[in-house]
Parts: C-alpha cells; sequence; structure tokens
C-alpha cells in the first residue's frame, strides 16, 4: 500500500512540476531573449511612447482575472502619482500581443525604457516595484 502511495505523489508532483513550473520557466527563456532588445510594438496607442524612449510599462490583463483586480488600483495608483505611461493590453483580445512578449499568465507586467524590454514580471506586483522601475537613475 504505501508503494501505491509513493507512486501517486510521484505523479501529483511531476503534474505539478508541468503545470508550474515549465511554463514560467517557458516565458523566463522568451523574456530573455526580447531583453536589451528593441520591444515589440504590439499597442497602436504605445508605439510613439516606446520609440521616444520613455519609461512605459505595459500592463497584460484579462477581464476575468482576480489578480489583474488586485493589480488594477496599483497600478492605477501609480500612474497618477508618477505620470508615467501605462498601457493596459487586455490578453485574451490581443493573443499576438501577449505572444511577443510571452505572456504565459496574467497579470503582466513589461518595463520598458529607451524603446527597449527591460523586464517583465508575471503575477500581482507591489506599488515598490513599479516605482522603483520608474526611478531616475
Amino acid at each position: 500500500m504505501p508503494t501505491i502511495l509513493i507512486v501517486i505523489l510521484t505523479i501529483i508532483a511531476s503534474l505539478l512540476f508541468l503545470l508550474f513550473i515549465v511554463p514560467r520557466s517557458l516565458m523566463a527563456i522568451k523574456t530573455a531573449k526580447l531583453k536589451g532588445k528593441p520591444a515589440p510594438i504590439v499597442h497602436k496607442k504605445s508605439a510613439k511612447r516606446i520609440k521616444s524612449g520613455g519609461k512605459t510599462i505595459l500592463y497584460f490583463f484579462t477581464p476575468s482575472c482576480r489578480a489583474c483586480k488586485m493589480q488594477e488600483p496599483i497600478i492605477s495608483r501609480v500612474k497618477k502619482q508618477h505620470s508615467t505611461a501605462v498601457f493596459k493590453i487586455d490578453a485574451s483580445q490581443n493573443r499576438e500581443a501577449a505572444s511577443a512578449y510571452g505572456v504565459m499568465g496574467v497579470p503582466f507586467l513589461a518595463f520598458i525604457e529607451g524603446g527597449k524590454l527591460v523586464s517583465a514580471k508575471s503575477g500581482v506586483q507591489q506599488e515598490q516595484t513599479l516605482i522603483a522601475f520608474l526611478a531616475p537613475q
């Protein structure tokens, strides 16, 4: 009986690995390939801002995402306080845009500076993370 339990737990651990670790690794690989290169222009409104070289945040979300609803007030506060360009992109409606940035889950934030992708983060990000990116260096 304990052998069956070990086999079942091993299978569950393998499935969890495939469901959670592998997709994040693929996102990290895609983001790493883009890092330091010109940011893909996938959003008409953001194109001018990205090309101008200013600091820009692309915020990928979906309307049904609960974590996105938690991220929304943080994004709004930072946008107002720092007068920065934040472009909201519905990942369910703009699949090619999400694919261009390697979005594997939402919320997803792409940080662009000087027309190049500086970093990207998946999951709810705290206000300090956004402010750190916007701070002059």
